[in-house]
């Protein structure tokens, strides 16, 4: 019996310390960030230049004495690098040069690398801080030179999927990697969410100066409430039950985070090309000539006759590529009631969801002009990519471990409230006849103990009341001993 109480106890503890374990291996990261404002101009086509380019970043701080620093968030690059634009290296007592030379008084020269959008650069390392997290030891690649076709000059967080070719140096410039091997995280995902801020009260909202959160290392349904915004939570459900994944698509070059659609359906009429590219820099959707074809039989070749809305073009430096776009007057906001359907459906049997944009939900307003938030590139070259319009409606999962995107199934809130309100209903009514049965027993036997017992068949032809049997025996054992008594003689003859 002790061994068996012993056995007992000794699986208690384990199953303990297995749960305390598993909280403990499972970490996250959670960051906020920022985009830049937009640059507008009276000129449409500037504009459009302009917001083309979502740059939203992450505010850190780097170096010893502290220096501020904007690392903006990119899915072409896989890399990390920082320019000399708001970090001084001269002014760092901790910078590291970490290239390692056979000739030890080698010269601090830079190294070639041909990425994305880096030439060349100073493999480096320094002190990162992410708001109460420190990392000591970060990699970065100090940039000399960014390529020619690169008008922006910024320091970049990449968060891409790693090529099979990629050089070690590079590799270990990875945020992800560099949050795993510090600890801070122990899976390579990460979420992110736009903040709604329509619904914000800017006075008591301590979050009111942010646009978004990023979220390191964990589920969106493992998170904690200190986690996790709390705008976030009224605005999606996260249930694991509802998580469905899909793989990405290989490249023959370049492996970056594509999916493919089963269907994408626009005005009813299908598709082809249903490989889509989701790039976190972007602000539109870049479509393909079919769609192209479709939007402007359904819709603007009719507006562009009137001259409400124009047909343009524009020239983006940083991809040496042409983009049409279209821009149409304020007033084309009273034809949007006509089309009540959804004009572009993305369809994803893995993902069980039709992700689906309503026109109104595709244009921008900006200088009193609407500019529609899909564009073409000139040599259609790419197909499908899906920007920031995509994100705000639908938050996705990203997993390096799995080389998979996550999405949560969403259950509409109106009707998780109203079955919500039909269960609880029902849990009442259930209450209440549970008790109405239970007073109705009581009241039942209350009654039975009051009501005479019915009298017996055979109880009908006496002439006196069965209650009084007992008394009547006494009676006659009584009067039987009286002349007993009176008529016995003793044998003694006394």
């Amino acid at each position: 019996m002790p061994y068996f109480y012993f056995n007992k106890i000794l699986i208690f503890f384990s199953v303990l310390y297995i749960s305390f374990q598993s909280e403990d291996d499972s970490k996250a990261l959670s960051l906020f960030f920022n985009k830049d404002s937009f640059l507008t101009s009276i000129e449409p086509t500037e504009t459009m230049r302009n917001l083309q380019n979502n740059k939203i970043y992450i505010n850190t701080q780097i170096a010893e004495p502290n220096q501020n620093l904007k690392l903006y968030l990119r899915f072409n690059e896989y890399i990390t690098y920082i320019t000399d634009k708001n970090y001084k290296k001269g002014e760092s007592t901790s910078y590291e040069f970490t290239r390692k030379n056979n000739n030890k008084d080698a010269e601090f020269t830079p190294s070639n690398f041909q990425t994305d959008g880096l030439k060349s650069g100073y493999e480096s390392k320094e002190i990162l801080k992410l708001d109460k997290n420190i990392i000591k030891d970060f990699y970065f690649i100090l940039v000399d030179k960014l390529n020619n076709n690169y008008d922006i000059y910024e320091s970049i967080l990449g968060l891409n999927l790693p090529e099979s070719t990629i050089r070690p140096v590079l590799f270990t410039t990875n945020f992800l990697e560099q949050l795993k091997n510090n600890n801070l995280i122990n899976k390579r995902l990460f979420s992110i969410f736009y903040f709604n801020k329509i619904n914000n009260d800017n006075n008591k909202n301590k979050y009111k100066d942010y646009d978004g959160q990023i979220i390191f290392g964990k589920l969106p349904h493992e998170l904690n409430d200190e986690e996790v915004y709390s705008e976030i939570n009224k605005n999606y459900i996260f249930n694991d039950n509802n998580l469905n994944w899909i793989n990405v698509e290989a490249g023959d070059y370049h492996i970056k985070w594509k999916i493919k659609f089963d269907s994408i359906v626009s005005m009813k009429e299908q598709i082809s090309d249903t490989v889509t590219e989701f790039v976190i820099e972007q602000n539109f959707f870049t479509g393909t000539p079919q769609f192209r074809s479709i939007i402007n039989k359904y819709f603007f070749d009719e507006f562009i006759s009137k001259k409400i809305c124009i047909e343009d073009k524009y020239y983006s430096s940083k991809e040496s590529l042409r983009y049409y776009y279209y821009n149409c007057d304020i007033s084309i906001k009273s034809e949007f009631d006509k089309y009540k359907e959804d004009i572009l459906v993305f369809k994803s049997k893995d993902l069980n969801e039709i992700f689906s944009f309503k026109l109104e939900e595709l244009f921008f307003e900006y200088t009193n002009r609407l500019f529609f938030g899909v564009i073409f590139d000139e040599y259609q070259m790419y197909g499908w990519k899906l920007g920031r319009l995509f994100f705000e409606k639908y938050p996705l999962i990203f997993s390096v471990d799995n080389k998979a995107i996550g999405y949560y199934k969403q259950i509409n809130i109106d009707k998780k409230n109203k079955n919500l309100y039909v269960i609880i209903i029902l849990v009442i009514l259930v209450i209440l006849l549970l008790i109405i049965l239970f007073i109705g027993f009581r009241k039942y036997n209350l009654l039975k103990n009051l009501i005479p017992r019915k009298i017996k068949a055979n109880e009908l032809n006496d002439e006196y009341s069965y209650g009084n049997i007992e008394d009547t025996k006494k009676e006659i054992i009584t009067e039987m001993a009286t002349t007993t008594s009176k008529d016995s003689v003793s044998p003694l003859g006394y």
